[in-house]
């Protein structure tokens, strides 16, 4: 597979960014650079909301910015 297609997998997985550029012995860059593509081609969405109310994420209902909430977010902690 292609790194871009493997990032992709992963993501999909809910691994964050950097657990992606770790698992696949990425540059975290890259792996950020990969994600960057998936949204610009509409793949991937980066959640929105308004930052400072509940970290820079607040699209993903119910559990805004708790653990549980971000587990399966591919941009948390980032």
């Amino acid at each position: 597979m292609s790194v871009l297609a493997d990032v992709l997998r992963e993501a999909r997985a809910g691994g964050t960014t950097a657990h992606i550029a770790a698992r696949l012995g990425l540059d975290p860059g890259l792996a950020e650079a990969a994600i960057d593509h998936w949204v610009r081609l509409g793949v991937v969405a980066r959640s929105g909301g308004t930052p400072g109310a509940a970290g820079p994420c607040g699209g993903c209902a119910p559990a805004v910015g708790s653990a549980a909430g971000c587990a399966g977010c591919v941009f948390a902690g980032r």
